[in-house]
């Protein structure tokens, strides 16, 4: 946490503001991505608080669903053997919503199906 803030700090004073041309894409600013982790809600609380607290609508959130299992973990991490829920998720747009965010990106359901992930062989460039 401590190093992210301070790179998200950096980039923040770096660029300022978001902006954007008259086709409304982003052409200058800072668009922070968070990926939901499963059990961690809370966790992802503090983080969007402490985003918008800091930085109110001067940057953007990307909240991410997609947390994908890619194998099952016996005992040592059971935790990663869940997805994102559909309640799970929408609890934490709920909760960013409530906080005042604005200005932040959302995810439709069923991102977190391994049919997203690439084959990452450079097919498709």
């Amino acid at each position: 946490f401590e190093i992210a803030t301070k790179n998200i700090q950096e980039m923040v004073n770096q660029v300022g503001s978001c902006q954007f041309n008259k086709d409304g894409y982003i052409t200058k600013g800072v668009i922070v991505r968070h990926l939901l982790l499963p059990t961690l809600l809370n966790d992802s609380k503090k983080v969007i608080k402490y985003l918008y607290d800091t930085y109110q609508d001067n940057i953007y959130l990307s909240i991410m669903n997609q947390y994908t299992i890619m194998k099952k973990y016996s005992n040592s991490y059971k935790e990663l053997n869940k997805s994102i829920t559909k309640k799970d998720y929408n609890e934490i747009i709920e909760y960013a919503i409530s906080l005042g965010i604005k200005n932040a990106f959302c995810q439709l359901d069923n991102t977190n199906s391994k049919k997203y992930i690439p084959k990452f062989d450079l097919t498709g460039l």
